[in-house]
């Protein structure tokens, strides 16, 4: 008997129109963020700057991707980066120490 096996298993399936979910999630929070920022500020330039700024945001988080890999994964990354603690040890291949004088 022959099974079906899955292929093109590292894209994302379209769920809503030509968007990913993520990508839809990202649209929506950006335009939330818009739409709030304009029922508090109108048409001031607090608005604008807050549009742009965070509609930017979500929009580098639904699209940008550096070298294949989404940009959200490279902020956690980072994140993660700055945070863990690194250890780096030195060993010499000779157990005498040589001092200089």
């Amino acid at each position: 008997m022959r099974f079906q096996l899955p292929q093109f298993i590292e894209t994302e399936t379209k769920l809503v129109g030509p968007f990913t979910l993520k990508q839809f999630i990202w649209i929506a929070v950006g335009g939330a963020i818009i739409y709030i920022s304009y029922l508090m500020f109108g048409l001031s330039i607090w608005f604008f700057i807050i549009a742009v700024l965070g509609g930017g945001i979500c929009l580098a988080l639904a699209f940008a991707k550096i070298d294949g890999i989404p940009l959200l994964s490279y902020i956690v990354y980072a994140i993660n980066f700055t945070i863990s603690p690194r250890r780096y040890l030195f060993r010499k291949n000779s157990d005498k120490i040589d001092i200089p004088y």
